[in-house]
């Protein structure tokens, strides 16, 4: 990460931290962009819908009431289900910017379970990873399209200050 700490320093003398934040978070989500399409692109999807089987909730079981019931599954629920989110951190500016399936933004009946199946394996099943390859093919990008980002942000408010210190000498 050769130049990123001068570029952050450089982001911090120019600008407040509110508008650092935001360009943090901006040139993160830009640079993840690519891994979040491959990681889209890796995700397995079945060629038709399919219906899936359910026995009744425990509480149902355990009372002896339990009703069979069945659902249908629509194909590229994983796919759909891969997000990007930026994060904020407690003790630095910097955001954090990550390629997962988050249940928190989606409704639970529609929460890909198994994505954790495919990504490490069962005991029957050997693992068929979408993230990691995705991530370890994908960071160096990440980082290039990072650092070109935020140098483009820098150069833009380095210009506008020199334009509004033009007009103030010139009034």
């Amino acid at each position: 990460m050769v130049g990123l700490d001068d570029m952050q320093k450089q982001m911090s003398n120019l600008v407040d931290l509110a508008t650092e934040k935001k360009k943090t978070k901006a040139a993160a989500m830009y640079a993840v962009k690519p891994m979040l399409d491959e990681a889209k692109s890796r995700a397995p999807v079945a060629e038709k819908a399919y219906y899936r089987y359910y026995r009744g909730s425990y509480r149902q079981r355990k009372r002896g009431n339990a009703k069979s019931s069945r659902q249908l599954m629509i194909p590229g629920k994983l796919k759909e289900a891969i997000k990007r989110k930026s994060v904020e951190l407690d003790q630095s500016v910097g955001a954090a910017v990550y390629v997962g399936t988050a249940k928190a933004l989606f409704n639970r009946k529609y929460y890909p379970f198994y994505w954790r199946f495919l990504e490490r394996g069962t005991p029957k099943m050997a693992a068929k990873p979408i993230f990691r390859p995705t991530f370890d093919a994908g960071k160096y990008l990440a980082l290039q399209r990072f650092k070109s980002r935020y140098k483009k942000y820098i150069d833009a408010i380095v210009k506008r200050q020199k334009l509004e210190s033009l007009q103030d000498d010139g009034e």
